[in-house]
């Protein structure tokens, strides 16, 4: 099965305000349509991990590799731009566009063409269907509910086709309903889609729909 990521005895350390040795040498592999959760206490380090996994934080030390491209080597904003899709607790959409034009962005950051009829433009009608979310398209997105917000989230993740979707605490700000709605269609299109899948998050509901969860506790990364 191909291999999406490997990441080989990670650690990180904070020196202020006190030193502190969050991860302790974490070891990760993850293949092509797998979905994995990771639990813990808050305070154990989960987002810190996701971050350095999605190349958005550089480890302190330890390995990265990410479909065949060593991290510390490859031009990280292609790579993710390339490679991973993101979704955020707290949505992280442009309020004053519409949603259209918060799936297409990823594509924009791309510099592929957008314009009306265009491969990404089709793409990002496409994801709002299946996400139900079709007729706001052209809704600002400050306009819509959280609910609505996340849907959009996970449609933009999927704009560039990723290999790798990584979530932090996707339904953090969201009620129970809403919740399983997120969590039942972020898990069925990492699998229609064969993306991998890791996503952070306290919904034991939620981590028992993914294939493996693992534990982070005082540093380090268990099943």
């Amino acid at each position: 099965m191909e291999r999406i990521l490997k990441a080989k005895q990670i650690t990180k350390k904070f020196l202020t305000p006190a030193p502190i040795e969050v991860l302790k040498g974490i070891d990760l592999e993850v293949h092509r349509g797998e979905s994995i959760a990771i639990v813990g206490k808050s305070g154990e380090g989960k987002s810190t991990l996701l971050h350095i996994l999605g190349t958005l934080e550089r480890p302190s030390s330890g390995a990265l590799e990410i479909c065949g491209q060593n991290t510390a080597e490859a031009p990280l904003p292609d790579l993710r731009n390339q490679h991973i899709g993101f979704i955020f607790q707290s949505y992280n959409l442009l309020d004053d566009y519409t949603v259209l034009d918060n799936v297409l962005m990823p594509a924009q950051i791309a510099r592929k063409p957008t314009h009306k009829g265009s491969v990404a433009y089709l793409r990002a009608l496409n994801l709002l269907e299946i996400v139900g979310l079709k007729d706001r398209a052209n809704f600002f997105a400050k306009l819509l509910s959280g609910g609505e917000k996340q849907r959009t989230a996970i449609a933009r993740s999927l704009c560039n086709d990723p290999d790798l979707i990584l979530a932090d605490e996707p339904s953090g700000n969201l009620d129970h309903a809403h919740s399983q709605e997120v969590h039942s269609l972020l898990i069925g299109l990492a699998r229609d889609f064969n993306k991998s899948l890791i996503v952070v998050t306290h919904d034991k509901e939620f981590s028992s729909l993914c294939g493996k969860t693992l534990l982070l506790k005082d540093g380090n990364l268990s099943a």
